[in-house]
């Protein structure tokens, strides 16, 4: 007799074979998904370098002249002059780039690097005109000062700019529209914003940019007041007390009390060698040497 339909067994087994099955596809498909994405996005950026470049053909006289100088631009910018798509969209979100995205622009000897800075840029400033104004950071995007150095502007090379340049849509400039934000505080670790502004004909663009500080020194270690590797002069037989150094960072710091390692023998003529270190919160190491010399 031909069996009709399937029994119950028969279509639970079915229904776990179809279950995994899906487990197993789907997340094969979601990786095919984003494969496709970041592929599209890295896509974009290249068309957005290319872009860039094609500014820097039509504008030399805003690049760096030097070997090592960077100018950087903003997504705006080539929206402005034409050389994007002003709906450009990143892939990853569906939504349009910012238009203060950052593309940096570095020579290389007689070439220049162009690199799209991926995490900048402002996720609600996607709206365009071709009529704003377009402001042109001097130097990097993001700027590295040493802890309790002078922070300075970097200049726009063959201009008298410092910071920013701004221009109309033009390409006209128009310094006198552009102000500046922000502080940076040299004696602190930390990342400070400094925001150039440019309003135009009732429209405004801003830029930012990140100067971070960084305590790239080790602590000043100080043995008897003196900070200089020192030799102490011992007579043979006398006593001697090894001293504690101390060390002072940057930022404020006192490390007290910094025993040495190495010995010292008064009974016997010879060289000695303690040496002191010390180091700060920022992980940066420091070592002093004092040399007890016994005759």
């Amino acid at each position: 007799m031909n069996k009709k339909g399937f029994t119950l067994v028969e279509l639970l087994s079915v229904i776990i074979l179809i279950g995994l099955m899906g487990i197993l596809i789907v997340p094969s498909v979601n990786k095919s998904i984003r494969d496709m994405n970041e592929q599209s996005y890295e896509d974009q950026i290249e068309m957005i370098e290319l872009a860039a470049s094609n500014w820097a053909t039509d504008n030399p006289y805003s690049l760096p002249a030097e070997d090592g100088g960077v100018t950087t631009i903003t997504l705006g910018t080539l929206k402005a002059g034409g050389y994007v798509d002003p709906d450009i969209v990143n892939p990853e979100t569906d939504k349009s780039f910012p238009n203060d995205l950052l593309i940096e622009i570095t020579r290389k000897k007689k070439n220049f690097k162009y690199n799209v800075v991926r995490d900048s840029g402002t996720e609600s400033d996607v709206e365009y005109n071709e009529n704003a104004p377009v402001i042109v950071l001097c130097g990097n995007s993001i700027i590295y000062n040493d802890l309790g150095k002078e922070y300075q502007e970097p200049k726009c090379e063959g201009t008298s700019y410092v910071g920013a340049m701004a221009y109309d849509s033009n390409q006209n400039p128009i310094p006198s529209s552009l102000t500046k934000t922000g502080e940076v505080n040299i004696d602190a670790v930390g990342s400070y914003k400094i925001t150039y502004i440019s309003v135009h004909n009732n429209m405004t663009t801003s830029v930012t940019r990140t100067v971070v500080v960084k305590d790239i020194a080790g602590p000043t270690i100080s043995v008897n007041g003196q900070s200089e590797n020192q030799k102490i002069n011992v007579t043979k037989g006398n006593s001697y007390t090894i001293p504690k150094g101390s060390a002072t960072d940057l930022d404020g710091t006192v490390i007290s009390n910094i025993v040495p390692s190495g010995t010292v023998n008064t009974d016997k003529a010879g060289s000695y060698r303690l040496v002191y270190e010390a180091e700060d919160k920022s992980g940066n190491k420091s070592k002093l040497e004092l040399v007890v010399i016994v005759r």
